[in-house]
């Protein structure tokens, strides 16, 4: 059995899905695209502001 706090997650969660899906009217597909694209934009900004050495992470050659 889920903790209330968990459960509560989970609640806040299928909400925000079956908004997202009525947001697209509908269409599961176009959610699941614009969830992506929205995740590859947030991605792109913070590349773009978060310094490699901070992330750790390797620096792209141009």
């Amino acid at each position: 059995m889920a903790t209330p706090e968990r459960q509560t997650a989970v609640d806040e969660i299928d909400v925000a899905v079956a908004e997202a899906i009525q947001a697209c009217g509908g269409n599961v597909h176009e959610t699941i695209a614009s969830l992506i694209r929205a995740q590859r934009a947030m991605d792109e900004e913070r590349d773009a502001n978060v310094s490699a050495g901070y992330e750790r992470r390797r620096l792209r050659m141009a």
